[in-house]
């Protein structure tokens, strides 16, 4: 945890505060990525772990945390929590788990998993509002649409206000259009070594991604692919991820 507030000092002191004013979280929202890179002969137990920890709160009614949760094609898992104030990174999600059922049992829980990764992490993402396309409002959930297909472009200081600059122009493009296929933008903060921009585009499965995306493409190429051009001139390296979201995972309890 002192290295997790040391972290949290330099993000201050590079300009990235955690702490947003009322009118900077109109526009962002940070989250709390935890990240296990899971063994491939070793995805079903990992799953029941976590089928068993989601068991457990909900039968402790755990409120002090809650997460989403996303399997990719790489076999990693994420758990997505939001964060708001810099005290939430105090808290210990499992506090209540402990007290009810017992800190020896949620230990005995919690090393189940070590065999069941070589990697394991955490660090905070910002959910770019002004920048992501939603026009019926952001949400990081979408009824029915549980697929997800994750864009990674990995910009250098140089050329962060040249990439997020194309984004505007990009986003400006899908308003004239009208176009059907939303996206989200993030952007890391601490805990990651350099700096990419992740859009998720959420669909109900990869064919229906795939056809989403080849219409949009016929209804906006004129302009979207020199804009696409111009986004890639501010990027060094790119990444595509797939996934999906599992409800079977994740923990949000009632608020």
């Amino acid at each position: 945890m002192k290295l997790v507030k040391l972290s949290i000092l330099v993000m201050l002191m590079i300009g990235m505060p955690l702490l947003l004013t009322s009118q900077e979280a109109k526009s962002y929202q940070a989250y709390w990525i935890h990240e296990d890179r899971v063994k491939p002969g070793m995805t079903d137990e990992y799953e029941q772990i976590s089928k068993d920890l989601v068991a457990a709160c909900k039968e402790h009614n755990v409120t002090e945390t809650k997460w989403l949760a996303m399997a990719l094609n790489d076999n990693s898992y994420l758990y997505v929590s939001p964060v708001n104030k810099m005290a939430d990174l105090d808290i210990d999600g499992f506090a209540t788990l402990s007290e009810k059922m017992g800190k020896d049992k949620v230990s005995e829980l919690f090393e189940r998993y070590n065999a069941t990764y070589n990697e394991h992490g955490d660090y905070i993402v910002y959910l770019n509002k002004e920048l992501s396309y939603m026009p019926g409002g952001v949400s990081q959930t979408v009824e029915g649409q549980n697929y997800r297909t994750l864009y990674y472009n990995y910009v250098t200081p140089e050329n962060d206000k040249g990439f997020a600059k194309a984004l505007k122009n990009i986003k400006a493009s899908f308003e004239k259009h009208n176009s059907k296929m939303h996206y989200r933008v993030y952007k890391t903060g601490f805990g990651v070594m350099g700096t990419y921009y992740m859009i998720a585009v959420a669909a109900e499965n990869e064919a229906s991604g795939a056809k989403l995306g080849d219409e949009n493409w016929e209804v906006m190429k004129d302009d979207f692919g020199p804009l696409l051009k111009e986004l890639s001139k501010h990027t060094w390296k790119t990444d595509e991820k797939r996934g999906w979201m599992r409800d079977d995972l994740a923990y949000w309890p009632a608020e």
